[in-house]
C-alpha cells in the first residue's frame, strides 16, 4: 500500500482549485459578455478576414463578393455593418451605409497596408479598419466597420489566446508559489500533530495514566486525539479488571492450596503423595508469582532507598540454602565489596530468589551454583547444569513458557525477573557460564556506588 503525502494532496488540491475557479470565472465573463452582446470583433481583424475569403471575380472579371455563410452572418447580426472593397483598377464592392467620413478617408491611404481608424471624440462615429490584402480576386483595399459579433469558434479562439498569454503565466507563477509554500504551511499546521505523535511514541505501556496532550493541536485533529485518549481509558479499565481478577484469583487460591497441602501431608508416604506434593507446590509458586507481578505494577521506583546488592545476595542465598542442600547443590556467593543501587529491595530479592530456584531446578542434582555481583550494577547466577539452548533464550522469559513441559516450575519465574529488570531500567540477559551451564545476569541501569550511598 502506498502512503499518501498530505503535502502533495494539498498542493494538487490547491492547483486544481485554482484551475477550476479560474475556468469558472473566465467562463462566467465570457457567458455574461455573450448574453449582453459584448463579445465583438473590436479590432475588425476577423471581419476583414471574412471579406478577404468572400472576395471573387465573376465570369466577366468583375469584382464581386460571394455570399458566404460568414458574410451573411455578419450582415444579419449587425444591421449597421458596412464595408468597402476596392481593387487597384478602381472597381469596388460596397455593403451597407458607409459613413461619408470614411468614404473620403478611403482615398487617403495610398502607401499604407493597414490602419485602425478611431471614432471622433464624441463617440458618434463607429470604428473602422483599413487593410490592403491579397485575395482570390487579386489585391484589394478593404475598409470595414469593426465591432461585429464574433462567432463561438472565434470567441473560444480569442479566449484561448487570452488564457495562454495572460492567465496561464499568472497561474504558473501561482502554482509554483503553492508548491514552494505548501510544505512550510503543512509543517506549521501539523506542528501540534507531530508533537503529539512524538509524545505517543514515548508512552510506556506500563504508564497507563499518560494521555496525548491537546496543546497546539488543530481543531480538526482534536477529535482524533480525544478518541485515542478515550481508547487509552478503555484499555486502562480493561487492564485494571484483568489485574484485579488475577490478584483476586491468586489470593483466593492461597487458602485451598494450603488446605490441600495439609491434607496431602497426612497421606501415607508413597509415590502418589510425592507427585501430589509437587503439584501443590507448583500451584503455590504460581499464586505467589502472580501476586508478585501485580505488586510490580504498583511500584514507584524513585521513592525507593539505596540497596546494597552485596548484602542482598548474601541474605537471599542464606534463605534459599536449605533448598539447595536438599537437591545436593552447592551454593556460593562472590561479593567482595558493597555495591549500592537505588531500587526496590523486595522485588530485587524476589528476582534473585527466582534465578537461584531456576538454577536448582534446571541445573540438576549436585550442580554448582554461584551468585556474584556484576559491575557496574547488577548480579548474576551461574550454574554447572546443561544450560539453555541459544534458540530458547528469548522465549524462556515469556509468561508460562517452560523448557521442560512437565517440570515443577509454573513458567513465570524468568518472566518476573525480566519485569523486575525493566522496572529498574535494565534487562535480563541469558548466556553460558564458564562450565557450560546457564548464566542469568540481571543488569540494572541505576545510580551505583558512591552516588547511591545513603547519606
Amino acid at each position: 500500500m502506498t502512503l499518501s503525502s498530505l503535502r502533495w494532496q494539498l498542493i494538487w488540491s490547491l492547483i486544481l482549485l485554482q484551475v477550476v475557479v479560474g475556468s469558472l470565472v473566465l467562463g462566467g465573463f465570457i457567458g455574461l459578455a455573450w448574453v449582453l452582446g459584448r463579445v465583438v470583433d473590436e479590432t475588425g481583424q476577423e471581419t476583414v478576414a471574412v471579406i478577404q475569403r468572400a472576395a471573387a471575380r465573376d465570369a466577366g472579371g468583375k469584382l464581386v463578393m460571394e455570399q458566404t455563410a460568414e458574410l451573411k452572418r455578419l450582415a444579419e447580426a449587425d444591421a449597421s455593418f458596412w464595408f468597402i472593397a476596392r481593387d487597384p483598377a478602381g472597381n469596388e464592392v460596397r455593403h451597407g451605409e458607409v459613413p461619408p467620413r470614411y468614404d473620403t478617408l478611403m482615398n487617403s491611404f495610398d502607401g499604407l497596408s493597414r490602419m485602425s481608424i478611431e471614432p471622433a471624440n464624441d463617440n458618434t462615429q463607429p470604428k473602422a479598419r483599413f487593410e490592403r490584402m491579397d485575395t482570390a480576386a487579386g489585391p484589394l483595399d478593404v475598409m470595414a466597420r469593426t465591432g461585429a459579433p464574433l462567432t463561438m469558434k472565434n470567441t473560444l479562439k480569442g479566449t484561448g489566446l487570452v488564457f495562454l498569454f495572460l492567465v496561464a503565466p499568472m497561474a504558473l507563477v501561482t502554482c509554483l508559489g503553492v508548491i514552494l509554500a505548501t510544505p512550510f504551511v503543512v509543517k506549521r499546521g501539523l506542528k501540534g500533530v507531530v508533537a503529539t505523535a512524538g509524545h505517543a511514541e514515548s508512552i510506556d505501556v506500563h504508564e497507563r495514566t499518560t494521555r496525548l496532550p491537546l496543546a497546539n493541536v488543530a481543531s480538526e485533529i482534536r477529535p482524533l486525539v480525544n478518541a485515542v485518549n478515550r481508547a487509552f481509558d478503555r484499555l486502562n479499565e480493561g487492564y485494571d479488571r484483568q489485574e484485579r481478577f488475577l490478584a483476586d484469583a491468586a489470593h483466593e487460591l492461597r487458602t485451598p492450596i494450603t488446605t490441600l497441602q495439609i491434607h496431602i501431608e497426612g497421606l501415607p508416604g508413597d509415590a502418589p503423595k510425592v507427585k501430589l506434593m509437587q503439584a501443590s507446590a507448583r500451584l503455590a509458586t504460581l499464586a505467589e508469582q502472580l501476586l508478585d507481578l501485580q505488586r510490580l505494577d504498583r511500584i514507584v521506583l524513585h521513592d525507593h532507598e539505596p540497596v546494597d546488592l552485596k548484602a542482598l545476595c548474601e541474605r537471599v542465598a542464606g534463605d534459599i540454602a536449605p533448598l539447595a542442600i536438599l537437591n545436593r547443590c552447592t551454593l556460593s556467593v562472590d561479593a567482595p565489596r558493597p555495591l549500592w543501587v537505588r531500587g526496590d529491595a523486595p522485588s530485587l530479592e524476589r528476582a534473585l530468589t527466582n534465578l537461584i530456584q531456576n538454577a536448582i531446578e534446571h541445573g540438576g542434582q549436585g550442580c554448582d551454583i554461584e551468585v556474584r555481583l556484576w559491575e557496574p550494577s547488577g548480579f548474576e547466577v551461574l550454574d554447572s547444569g546443561p544450560g539453555i539452548p541459544e534458540a530458547d533464550r528469548e522465549r524462556v522469559v515469556a509468561p508460562f513458557h517452560r523448557l521442560v513441559p512437565r517440570g515443577r516450575g509454573a513458567g513465570l519465574g524468568l518472566h518476573l525477573v525480566a519485569e523486575v529488570a525493566r522496572l529498574h531500567g535494565g534487562q535480563l540477559t541469558i548466556g553460558s557460564s564458564e562450565s557450560g551451564g546457564a548464566k542469568m545476569r540481571l543488569e540494572l541501569n541505576l545510580e551505583t556506588r558512591e552516588s547511591a550511598l545513603p547519606s
